[in-house]
């Protein structure tokens, strides 16, 4: 995990390599209720969250990675 140093850094250059996902953006994605969300991540399923403030963001790469894993998982 980036110290806060290291995320300042990234933040006012602008070298931030990572795109976030909100739970918003998820639900939206998988059409499917943004409780469904809560509920797998008070379960500890689905990709790793990151709370930002009050708000919960996961990469990107892990939500595809996650997907990834339910459609091998499945196959």
């Amino acid at each position: 995990m980036p110290t806060k140093e290291q995320v300042r850094g990234a933040v006012r250059t602008g070298s931030c390599t990572h795109s976030w996902v909100s739970v918003d953006d998820l639900a939206d994605e998988l059409q499917i209720p943004k409780s469904t969300i809560y509920g797998w991540k008070s379960r500890g399923l689905g990709p790793a969250w990151v709370r930002v403030g009050k708000h919960l963001r996961a990469r990107r790469s892990a939500v595809d990675e996650w997907l990834d894993s339910l459609v091998e998982a499945s196959a």
